[in-house]
């Protein structure tokens, strides 16, 4: 336990050093008119990210401080709270995107920037079931659906969905948002779970999808949400399997492959095994040759160390 504390106290600290320059630049915003929600503490926010950030690790188990650039994990601060969530409380999470930290609401995260809005509203996903009786209308002057009739025996539970609706808030009221299964589904297929979790927790997981679905297209209709809850990868189902089980899809996409280490005196010690290895006529061809060192020859050789990339980028700026 206590090397366990002693290996994460430097990215802690790291990501401290991070996190009190976005809060710096928050302050200076807000003394420029920069609004935030009345319930929200961006201070807080930032402070108790630090933990998750500092833990979060890429697909090839290293940390997120030690591949992301400092001015994404930055960009991903000021983010997570112009959009006012918490990612200490998972409505938020970070994920590794290549050199990238980039911060995605979650379900609990969607649900909480409608709320603002819309206070009195709560999200009561149904699933309708093979053997339902499921009525609803299209109202002729305004085009917004209408619940008729939906009726459920208890023995439909357990067969397949057909589809699910909730209700979305809007100035106008709650309106009816329907998916059928085929949209549900070809949600679904953009999830690496779609085999897994998705089968085993099949009625939660509609409930999850269809509430997303629903608070974004309130989020991306409404001025004061407008774009806040867009997550960077513009995936709805990942998130949603983020809920049930956070630690198994911390997904990196553009993955750049490994630099071979080669240092100059692995490089001539392969050249040397080489010459040893070569007829006696083929060194002497070559003695007659090109001159030029063997490293030259290797593109990989000149391309700079892990530490070079990390350095360069630290000198920048926000990344907004």
């Amino acid at each position: 336990m206590e090397e366990t504390n002693n290996a994460q106290s430097p990215a802690i600290i790291k990501v401290n050093e991070i996190g009190d320059n976005v809060i710096k630049r928050i302050q200076e915003l807000c003394e420029a008119g920069f609004s935030m929600p009345a319930d929200y503490n961006y201070v807080n926010a930032i402070k108790m990210s630090y933990l998750k950030i500092s833990e979060v690790k890429d697909k090839n188990g290293k940390r997120a401080l030690e591949v992301c650039t400092p001015a994404s994990i930055q960009t991903a601060l000021f983010k997570m709270v112009t959009r006012g969530l918490n990612m200490a409380l998972d409505q938020c999470y970070p994920i590794v995107r290549g050199d990238q930290l980039c911060i995605d609401p979650s379900y609990f995260g969607q649900v909480l920037l409608v709320k603002r809005i819309y206070p009195d509203w709560e999200p009561f996903p149904v699933v309708i079931h093979e053997g339902d009786k499921f009525v609803y209308r299209i109202d002729a002057e305004s085009g917004r659906k209408i619940l008729v009739e939906h009726e459920q025996d208890l023995g439909n539970i357990d067969k397949d969905f057909v589809g699910a609706y909730m209700y979305i808030p809007s100035k106008q009221g709650l309106n009816l948002y329907i998916m059928t299964k085929k949209q549900i589904l070809t949600a679904w297929s953009k999830s690496p779970s779609q085999q897994g979790v998705h089968k085993q927790f099949t009625e939660k997981m509609i409930g999850k999808t269809i509430v997303n679905s629903g608070c974004r297209m309130v989020i991306n209709s409404t001025p004061e949400l407008n774009g806040a809850g867009e997550p960077d990868d513009d995936d709805e189902t990942l998130n949603e399997v983020k809920d049930l089980r956070p630690s198994e899809f911390q997904e990196v996409k553009d993955e750049q492959p490994a630099i071979e280490d080669k240092s100059p005196k692995q490089v001539v010690a392969k050249k040397k095994v080489k010459e040893d290895n070569k007829p006696a006529d083929a060194a002497e061809q070559e003695s007659h040759g090109s001159e030029a060192p063997e490293q030259q020859n290797h593109p990989e050789d000149q391309a700079p160390s892990d530490e070079q990339p990390q350095s360069a980028q630290s000198q920048g700026s926000f990344g907004f």
